[in-house]
């Protein structure tokens, strides 16, 4: 919650701040020159920058969502072997269980 805060205060001073530098510059990119509202400007590199910041986070996002399914997996997948290990631990068990049993019994002359 108070990251939406701070962005909405953000953007509010980055917003009164195009508003108070509206003039008209001269804005050059590679071969291209043309005049535009530096209102715009300030506007477009703050979009352009928040845009940019949004896709790495969903990349960032992504790669943790793959690590999560991966490490879902491996859970139960050692679940799994857990359990079948239990299973045969209880088996060997109860067959040592009869073989002291069967020796224990009389031995007749």
């Amino acid at each position: 919650m108070w990251k939406l805060v701070l962005a909405l205060l953000f953007a509010l001073l980055v917003a009164i701040f195009a508003v108070q530098n509206a003039m008209l510059v001269l804005v050059g990119f590679l071969h291209w020159e043309f005049e535009i509202s530096l209102a715009l400007v300030i506007l477009g590199s703050t979009a352009a920058g928040a845009l940019v910041v949004f896709l790495l986070g969903l990349v960032q996002q992504v790669g943790r969502g793959m690590k999560i399914r991966e490490y879902r997996n491996r859970i139960l997948r050692l679940e799994t072997e857990l359990g079948t290990l239990q299973q045969e631990m209880e088996k060997l068990a109860v067959e040592e269980e009869q073989s002291k049993g069967e020796g224990l019994g009389v031995v007749e002359d």
